[in-house]
């Protein structure tokens, strides 16, 4: 069903002197007091403003109230990605949703998050003649639109940030402030309600995936669905056989994807024994045929690029993936995925092997300006073939040593031998000196008689 917010305007009676008064401190939310949500900590949510709202009949929720609503809007506007988490946002689930219908007012200014599928958004104008609490006039565009989740549970939404990208069916992260219960007419039948919708007031919302159970076998069906680049036109990587492969390969034994890609190369070698690189001309001839199968690629890592930011969610919740370019002897190249950073080592090595999962074709833009297509491959892990710089100086230190150990040994031998050697010597001359020194033996007799 297609949803569309109340076609009634807000209801614009700002009262500059009652705004004021609101500006003050506020106290703690009831919600922090009673029902265990978190109350933020670092905003300035006025919760003496948000009493001002209503939502106890079908006419009080079809009303948005303009102070306390474009006081939301503000406050979420100050913030920056990742702020609703460190405000510690309850993310929504069925229990969350029936507390935010059956007690609205214990949550009302509570940040909280929430995944659902997109259906559409308009845009709005702030009124003229709104006014903050501080009397200065307001005067900016916002968005509100609706999400619908798997369960059914309909959740409302405005933004200050206009959504880009998206389609109908879309799962989107909604993040914001819970404003009130608010009852939406039926697109399709305009004289019915849907009565009522969690109605969040934030600053944007983004694409988003539902979470992905641990992946132990592969789909063919999803893996039919990807669709190879070509130096024509370029295809972005992540889609979500990007991630299904992504969580395979963290369940998988690595041994036993490394077995698979090496009986892969030797039937690529079998069937074109002439190829500089077989496994790689066969993945660029015929992907299809290869897609989410076991390979090997042996080349160096020619560049590491920092971690993509996941700030656009993804399925695994993975904090980021890193893109390595990898580069095979022609020169030729391959563009690898991975969950985890490649070990350090890998940067020093002269050759290094990775396996993984084949992906696609990808078609990036070279530094000439010429568009290169390249297999992509998900990693499982890196193993080094030949020692790195670190690695070949180590060893050649070893084996000097090795080498000169016994010449050493030898050396102090000798040295100890001559040692010896000398102080016999130097014992028989003495000797023979003392000899040489001592009177006869019947000197003494012959002179006494």
């Amino acid at each position: 069903m297609v949803l569309i917010p109340s076609p009634l305007p807000l209801v614009l009676l700002f009262v500059a002197a009652g705004g004021a008064a609101h500006a003050q401190a506020a106290p703690a939310s009831p919600a922090a007091q009673g029902t265990g949500a978190t109350t933020p900590l670092h905003s300035n949510v006025d919760f003496e403003l948000l009493k001002e709202v209503n939502d106890a009949t079908e006419a009080e929720r079809i009303v948005r109230e303009p102070q306390p609503f474009l006081h939301l809007l503000i406050e979420a506007g100050k913030l920056e990605p990742g702020d609703f988490t460190r405000l510690g946002a309850r993310v929504a689930d069925d229990a969350l949703y029936r507390e935010l219908l059956l007690r609205p007012a214990e949550w009302r200014g509570q940040p909280i998050t929430a995944k659902a599928r997109f259906n559409f958004s308009t845009e709005e104008k702030v009124p003229l003649g709104a006014r903050d609490p501080a009397g200065e006039e307001l005067s900016f565009r916002y968005w509100r639109g609706v999400a619908t989740d798997d369960f059914g549970r309909i959740w409302s939404f405005s933004l200050l940030e206009e959504p880009t990208g998206l389609v109908a069916g879309d799962v989107i992260k909604i993040e914001g402030f819970f404003f009130k219960k608010l009852a939406l007419f039926d697109r399709k039948y305009p004289e019915e309600l849907i009565d009522p919708t969690a109605h969040l007031v934030g600053k944007r919302i983004v694409k988003s995936w539902l979470p992905m159970a641990p992946v132990t076998e592969l789909s063919s069906e999803l893996l039919a669905e990807v669709r190879d680049a070509t130096p024509e036109e370029r295809r972005e990587l992540p889609d979500e056989p990007l991630w299904h492969l992504l969580s395979f390969v963290q369940q998988a034994d690595g041994d036993s994807i490394a077995r698979s890609a090496a009986e892969a190369a030797a039937a690529f070698e079998r069937a074109d024994p002439d190829a500089r690189d077989a496994t790689y001309e066969a993945l660029l001839r015929d992907p299809a045929a290869h897609r989410g199968a076991p390979v090997r690629l042996v080349g160096a890592l020619l560049d590491r690029q920092p971690p993509r930011s996941r700030d656009e969610e993804n399925p695994l919740e993975l904090p980021h993936i890193w893109q390595t370019l990898f580069v095979h002897g022609g020169p030729t190249f391959s563009y690898l995925i991975s969950a985890e950073a490649p070990p350090e080592w890998a940067a020093g090595q002269a050759a290094v092997q990775v396996e993984g999962l084949f992906y696609k074709l990808h078609a990036y833009e070279a530094r000439n300006d010429r568009m290169v297509t390249c297999p992509v491959l998900v990693v499982k892990r890196f193993v080094p073939l030949y020692p790195g710089i670190d690695e070949l100086r180590s060893g050649i230190s070893w084996i000097l040593i090795a080498i000169s150990a016994p010449l050493v040994a030898v050396m102090l031998l000798l040295a100890m031998r001559d040692r010896k050697a000398a102080a016999a010597l130097q014992e028989a001359r003495l000797a023979r000196r003392r000899a040489r020194k001592a009177p006869p033996s019947g000197a003494g007799a012959g002179s006494g008689g």
